[in-house]
């Protein structure tokens, strides 16, 4: 069973990544760059310093003129050894349960976003990641990327990610500061969590994980890059 719903969600994601020559969510977005710096209890996994980064904002369905729409940040950064890692984080609620279920926001000044699945790193408890801006008041109240865009103009975008476990205690993880990308910083603008990660941190449970690395797979097929690994 495990393997025919996979194949129906690759082909199903496959089908609609093809049919809008682009991905099946989150198809339009500000591209950014800038650099994270990890709390001293993670830097064993992205080690220590300034790691250079790369990020996405984007809108989830695309509504029009600023309507409330499912927020997207998507960012690649540098592990310890120097590989990539890359997370899409979507709005979602931060309790127990609306923590799992992506959630339409207002605008980006409003807009919190998680990690929907959690992460096991290494032998740890599963923690969900979450983002939340901070220091920027200009943010839109819209959720508008022409807006968002505006606000690029003069002020760099700061998240300051957390992890939540079961118990809700949340820990710092680190600080995320962006700026809009200049022409030649993106080397590219598809980030896949499921393949782009250190082998010791794994996103739970593996069968949900499975299933959202092959919408990642279909969506990656129907674009033609089939096989690429970012």
């Amino acid at each position: 069973m495990p393997d025919l719903t996979t194949s129906v969600v690759r082909t199903a994601f496959g089908a609609a990544a093809g049919i809008r020559h682009a991905r099946v969510f989150h198809p339009h977005g500000l591209l950014l760059t800038g650099r994270f710096r990890a709390t001293p209890a993670f830097t064993p996994w992205f080690g220590t310093g300034d790691r250079a980064a790369i990020a996405r904002l984007s809108k989830g369905l695309g509504s029009p003129a600023g309507a409330p729409d499912v927020l997207g940040l998507a960012f690649r950064v540098l592990d310890r050894d120097h590989r990539p890692w890359d997370f899409a984080l979507a709005t979602t609620g931060r309790g127990p349960l609306s923590r799992l279920v992506v959630t339409p926001a207002r605008g980006w000044a409003s807009a919190r976003f998680g990690s929907l699945l959690p992460y096991r790193f290494a032998d740890s408890a599963p923690l969900w990641l979450f983002a939340d801006p901070l220091d920027v008041p200009e943010l839109p109240a819209v959720a508008s990327l022409p807006a968002l865009d505006t606000v690029l103009d003069d002020h760099p975008l700061r998240f300051d990610l957390v992890a939540d476990g079961l118990s809700g205690s949340s820990e710092a993880v680190g600080e995320l500061d962006l700026r809009r990308a200049e022409p030649g910083e993106h080397r590219t603008d598809f980030f896949d969590p499921m393949l782009n990660r250190p082998t010791e941190v794994a996103m739970v449970p593996a069968l949900v994980s499975r299933i959202r690395e092959t919408a990642y797979a279909g969506s990656r097929r129907g674009r033609g890059e089939d096989g690429a690994r970012s």
